[in-house]
């Protein structure tokens, strides 16, 4: 007598979830296998926040001539984390590649429009920088 396989959804979805955690799992592990020295060195730049020159709570300029962008607005598919940087990179006359943007913290006090929507990120948010 043949064996018959059935594939329904219930089966595909358990063997999916088995093969996705073993190479979550894997690549956890590659990334802990990092030599040390590697991990201690970290990025070339300044080695701590006390290096960088705070400008407001939008921009920081490190010792490198490194900019870094704390962007309020999350980025939804309206472009902010390629608009700031090419505003910033004008205003400064530095290099675009030397702009980074990161995402800001929650804080009501600096960041008064931490949202995105309607197409006004950049809008409401290029007097900022």
């Amino acid at each position: 007598m043949k064996t018959q396989n059935i594939h329904n959804r219930r089966s595909f979805l358990k063997l999916s979830a088995a093969a996705g955690g073993g190479m979550v799992l894997g690549f956890s592990w590659l990334v802990s296998c990092t030599h040390d020295a590697e991990v201690l060195t970290g990025p070339p730049g300044p080695a701590s926040p006390d290096e960088w020159f705070p400008l407001n709570a939008f921009l920081k300029i490190g010792d490198n001539g490194t900019v870094t962008i704390y962007s309020p607005n999350p980025e939804i598919g309206q472009n902010v984390k390629t608009s700031m940087p090419m505003i910033v990179a004008e205003e400064l006359d530095c290099n675009w590649e030397d702009v980074m943007v990161e995402q800001a913290p929650l804080d009501t006090e600096n960041y008064t429009r931490q949202l995105a929507g309607g197409s006004q990120s950049i809008r409401h948010g290029w007097e900022d920088l």
